[in-house]
């Protein structure tokens, strides 16, 4: 099987959604492994089980009619597999699998059947990542990383300096740029979960932002520079996941019919956006990037 991802905006031709049928034992607020789930647990908000699939397969369904090949994870009972993406990652042609924290582990038991006669990275023990950290540019690679000492003991902080040494080592010929984000453990305000939770690379050239879930300007500078024009969001959109779509191809994104301001803003520059809602699906702390493992892009 071929797989190839150069950067995130390229013609999606295979990927990996996430699935929603069996999400084992009811969340708690002891057990939600980030600050938005809590949120919504604590308010009695918290999705259905079978809400969640059906938005999923609709979002399958979206990609089928787009020409996209979509396989899926294994069922495995009681276990939440909805958000591929933080499983493995694919850069250039090579698969990495994560090193995700201890209760999410499991969930490589349903994709690595996928994955069958593909020679596997596996970063170094002591590393951690997580694919929603990890976004592949035109000639650099993106990474949220945890340095702080006092974020890295914190649920949220997914991605370490270990993780990102290493990728540095792997891919010598692109940039590897480190940048570090707000962590917390409830406040969804206050916590970008990963990278792509605040921060889009888009097809023309341009990205979308959330500039205060950043911790450093500098660093968030040196990111930005890379194109040619910003569409800044809140840290209310932040919090709503609107950087976090993916793209079909260079001109077309899948969007959720709530986020109007952005559309409207997508639209004057000149995308096409497909309607795919994802309500409940992102009161689980994830949206569409989230849910999906693209293994080829042209």
């Amino acid at each position: 099987m071929k797989i190839q991802i150069d950067n995130e905006w390229g013609e999606l031709k295979r990927v990996v959604v996430g699935r929603g049928d069996d999400m084992g034992q009811a969340a708690t607020l002891a057990s939600a492994f980030d600050p938005t789930s809590h949120s919504h647990l604590t308010d009695g908000t918290y999705p259905d089980a079978r809400d969640v699939d059906v938005q999923l397969k609709q979002l399958a369904d979206v990609l089928v009619a787009c020409g996209v090949e979509v396989q899926h994870p294994a069922g495995i009972p009681d276990l939440e597999q909805i958000f591929a993406r933080d499983v493995g990652l694919v850069i250039e042609d090579r698969f990495f699998r994560s090193v995700m924290i201890g209760e999410r582990q499991r969930e490589w038991d349903g994709i690595q059947h996928l994955l069958d006669g593909l020679n596997i990275d596996v970063i170094p023990d002591h590393a951690r990542m997580e694919g929603g950290d990890v976004l592949v540019l035109e000639h650099s690679i993106a990474v949220g990383v945890t340095r702080d000492p006092e974020l890295t003991g914190l649920k949220t902080a997914r991605t370490n300096q270990e993780a990102f040494d290493f990728l540095s080592s792997e891919f010598p010929h692109r940039e590897v740029l480190g940048v570090e984000l707000h962590k917390h453990d409830r406040n969804p305000l206050k916590c970008a979960l990963h990278l792509d939770c605040a921060f889009m690379p888009l097809g023309r050239g341009e990205a979308m932002v959330c500039r205060e879930a950043f911790l450093h300007a500098a660093q968030l500078d040196a990111l930005i520079a890379r194109f040619s024009h910003v569409i800044d969001i809140s840290l209310t959109e932040a919090a709503l996941l609107q950087s976090n779509l993916l793209h079909i191809d260079p001109e077309t994104l899948l969007i959720d019919p709530r986020f109007t301001r952005i559309s409207e803003i997508l639209k004057k520059r000149g995308y096409r956006l497909i309607d795919v809602p994802m309500h409940h699906v992102g009161k689980m702390g994830g949206l569409f990037r989230c849910t999906t493992l693209p293994l080829l892009r042209d």
